[in-house]
């Protein structure tokens, strides 16, 4: 077989040809996927945006007719307006607040009112801003009139035959218990809107006398989402969950037209949506059904169009349980970076081939510079950027032109680069690092020192910035933090490092020398930028600060590890009194201790390692037992008795302070109620509840299921909350317990007398007994100034005609200097010990 020659030209051609598509390609590649992922990022975080802007606009906007007829159905049970057969009173009340108190809300249509004879009266807002009084009651024989004002008169239409009774607005409110959304319904009348209704049932000392309703037109729903302004030229619908169009983006309305004049109009489904993009998104909807309140994130290709999309489920207990879908064009996201990036590609191909062509013109002038320049493209593709500036200027007009087609391409990649980098380092809402970003800089910083350099790191969190978020809005919050991000860069040296970790937390890098003591001033320091509120907008936000640091010399890849330690005493610094912590190896292993103790108590509450214990509450004038505090405790098969005060605080950390709070006041209940037959009848079971539990929206529920389950009297039980819950306390927590105390459940202040502040919020409270905590019996009856405080609480309670029971008596002079001072009730060790239902049942009076 003869050998296979080739020709110089060849050989050297095909090696230089398979070098340029190896570095085109690569090149190519790199930047097809950096593309990508920005685009990814993009369509995430704007859909994202768009999402939560809509989900913020649309619950403020389901919201206020929620509040407005409930506000009305309060006044109607109130005023008493109502009369059988007699709607005068009743529209009266309602012209005066639909066309002035609420007129500025103009998503509600209709606010009517449906009583239980079947009369009804209403007020409707016109498009043109008029209002209509529709009527039905003795004095229209039964009719719903239609009426061109707002007074009764014979030019009105008239509708026979009409119920409020079976109307879904009415049927839903009246078994609901508070503000309830209907179905979407067609309204009866002579316009017969698609319409959803907010309706309250009316509850006088009576009882149920009717129904108020504010009716939502769904078309006015369309306008809010078209006003969208980050929508651009995307699409935004909201669909039931039987992907039924509630609302859309789009310019024409979601009803499909009737096939005759006889029939109402209905809903079109998301498949049948006018926009083809929108009925893509529906198959998504259908293919992947929601089961929970996870987004669906969708891309895909209609009509040579690229769109992202996202499917977010919106639900409200009350009645709503919707989809909200946002699909954008890909040309919205990125505008033309893909293009440009095509652009570029074709660019660098046709350098290439040029290129190409000009070394196979002048091969022999053309290897040398061609050769350097695939060397230059390898070391770019590896991420060298001075790879570019290696390369010779040549006489050569071809090879020039291919050397600087190369440097073009390169610079225009290395800018990119640049770019994502500068997103990945810097955080585009207060403009400082990101932890990503300090991170690099204090690795760059330790290897220009060329040793370990001294730094020290001080972690703050705002502790109250979650609060006050969801307070004043995502938008006040996000101004609030550039202003905490301004006044820390203009109050600290500029060779400090600032950097955003995480949502609230900025982290501060001295580069230099400090001591534990030097690191603490400085924070402290810091901590101190935070007395003065910030101003933002028209509001001043006094924020709360506290902050973990630590010091020493920094290692180039260390920082990591810092931030862990500060982040450890931080937590610190929140659960203590201190508001900075220095870090020590002592609060890692503490922290690594609480982490497993968490573990052994949740394993704990499964195997049902727990078990309540009853300390009784005694009168001090006779020594019989009027009551009882349930106390948890766990008995662990490894750690034996665990004190509650240390299981207890880790519970507290987490959420299983929820689950034991819960499961001690069933089974609590549950106890009691079996043994009343051996207990006196005005005995009071004390439990305590934490702030977890209280601010939980359910907990009302909660404690009625608990004590319909039980069969325990609502009188018989006391819940104990600390007076720091209290002090802390906002209206939330006022209305949590005016709830608590609606079910016949009393309210007692525990720890009474260490709260640090003022009395004035005992005027604020619905409360029933005081607990004088147990620092103030304990030095008693030795202690002149313990006892006037006592003697304080004693006449602060009698002023309110409260009990009191006093903590910790452990002693006989202690129980008989209390009843001497007037105190009446009182629980600690002299009585008896907590223990087990059978030991409180057998209690016997230690007076003799």
């Amino acid at each position: 077989m003869p050998q296979l020659r080739l020709s110089l030209r060849t050989a050297v051609t095909l090696p230089f040809i398979a070098v340029f598509a190896l570095t085109v390609g690569l090149l190519s590649f790199w930047q097809q996927r950096q593309v990508d992922k920005l685009i990814n990022q993009e369509s995430l975080r704007l859909l994202d945006a768009i999402t939560i802007a809509s989900r913020h606009q649309l619950a403020e906007y389901l919201e206020t007719p929620l509040q407005v007829q409930h506000a009305v159905a309060d006044a109607l049970a109130r005023d008493g307006v109502y009369r059988p057969g007699d709607m005068r009173p009743l529209y009266r009340h309602l012209i005066r607040a639909f066309s002035e108190l609420y007129a500025q809300y103009d998503q509600i249509s209709v606010m009517g009112f449906g009583g239980v004879r079947g009369e009804y009266a209403g007020v409707r807002r016109e498009r043109d801003g008029t209002y209509r009084l529709i009527l039905q009651d003795d004095s229209t024989q039964g009719m719903m009139r239609v009426f061109p004002g707002l007074e009764p008169s014979p030019d009105a239409l008239g509708y026979a035959g009409y119920d409020p009774r079976i109307r879904p607005w009415y049927s839903h409110a009246i078994a609901a218990e508070g503000p309830r959304w209907s179905p979407i319904y067609t309204v009866a009348g002579d316009r017969g809107d698609v319409t959803l209704s907010a309706a309250t049932a009316v509850k006088t000392p009576e009882g149920v006398v009717g129904v108020v309703a504010a009716d939502l037109r769904l078309s006015s729903m369309n306008r809010f989402l078209q006003a969208q302004p980050l929508r651009g030229n995307g699409f935004i619908a909201i669909v039931d969950a039987q992907d039924y169009l509630v609302a859309h983006s789009l310019p024409r309305p979601i009803l499909a037209q009737p096939g005759n004049a006889f029939q109402s109009p209905s809903r079109l489904p998301l498949t049948q949506s006018p926009e083809p993009a929108l009925r893509t998104a529906a198959r998504w909807l259908e293919a992947h059904p929601a089961t929970d309140d996870t987004p669906l994130h969708l891309s895909f290709a209609e009509e040579g169009q690229i769109y992202h999309g996202q499917i977010t489920p919106f639900r409200d207990t009350r009645g709503i349980d919707w989809r909200i879908v946002v699909v954008l064009p890909e040309s919205d996201l990125v505008s033309s970076i893909r293009s440009d990036s095509r652009t570029a590609l074709t660019g660098a191909i046709v350098l290439a081939l040029l290129g190409l062509a000009l070394g196979l013109w002048w091969l022999q002038r053309a290897i040398r510079p061609i050769l350097v320049t695939a060397d230059a493209a390898h070391r770019l593709a590896g991420g060298d950027w001075d790879a570019a500036k290696a390369l010779a200027p040549t006489r050569m007009v071809e090879i020039s032109a291919l050397v600087g087609a190369f440097n073009h391409m390169a610079q225009r990649l290395q800018q990119s680069f640049e770019h994502m980098r500068t997103l990945v380092q810097f955080d585009t809402l207060t403009h400082l690092l990101t932890r990503a970003g300090l991170i690099q800089r204090a690795d760059a910083a330790a290897i220009a020192a060329g040793k370990p350099c001294h730094a020290a790191l001080c972690l703050l969190e705002l502790q109250n910035f979650r609060s006050i978020r969801d307070d004043v809005g995502h938008s006040t919050a996000e101004q609030l933090l550039q202003a905490v991000a301004e006044r820390l860069r203009t109050q600290l040296p500029r060779q400090v490092l600032l950097a955003r970790p995480a949502s609230n937390e900025f982290a501060i890098v001295w580069l230099e020398q400090l001591d534990t003591e030097q690191l603490q001033q400085r924070s402290l320091q810091v901590l101190n930028m935070f007395a003065q509120p910030f101003s933002v907008g028209e509001d001043d936000i006094l924020l709360r600060a506290c902050a973990g640091g630590l010091s020493g010399e920094l290692l180039p890849g260390a920082l990591p590890d810092w931030l862990r330690n500060a982040s450890i005493a931080l937590g610190e610094a929140e659960r203590g009194p201190r508001r900075y912590v220095a870090y020590e190896p002592a609060l890692a292993q503490r922290m690594l201790g609480r982490t497993q103790l968490a573990m052994e108590l949740r394993q704990a509450l499964d195997k049902h390692e727990l078990a309540v214990h009853y300390q009784p509450v005694v009168d001090l004038a006779t020594g019989h037992m009027r009551g009882a505090e349930a106390l948890v405790r766990w008995h662990s098969p490894t750690r034996g008795m665990v004190p509650p005060g240390v299981f207890i605080a880790v519970a507290e950390e987490s959420d299983l302070i929820l689950r034991i709070g819960g499961w001690v006041l069933r089974q609590a209940a549950h106890d009691i109620a079996a043994h009343l037959d051996r207990l006196p009848r005005d005995f009071e079971l004390h439990v305590n509840v934490s702030a977890r539990e209280l601010i939980q929206s359910d907990f009302a529920t909660t404690l009625e299921r608990v004590l319909n389950s039980s069969g325990l009297p609502p009188r018989m039980l006391t819940l104990e909350l600390t007076e720091s819950m209290l002090l802390e306390g906002n209206d939330a927590t006022l209305q949590r317990i005016g709830a608590i105390k609606a079910l016949g459940v009393k309210i007692a202040i525990d720890d009474f007398g260490t709260g640090y502040s003022s009395l004035a919020y005992l005027s604020r409270l619905r409360f029933d007994c005081i607990k004088i905590d147990q620092s103030f019996v304990r030095k008693l009856p030795a202690s002149q100034p313990d006892t006037a405080i006592v003697t304080a609480v004693l006449r602060i309670a009698e002023g309110f005609g409260v009990q009191v029971v006093a903590e910790g008596v452990e002693l006989e002079a202690q129980a008989l200097l209390l009843s001497s001072l007037g105190c009446r009730r009182a629980q600690g060790y002299w009585f008896a010990r907590p223990g087990p239902l059978a030991q409180m049942l057998a209690y016997r009076s230690p007076w003799k």
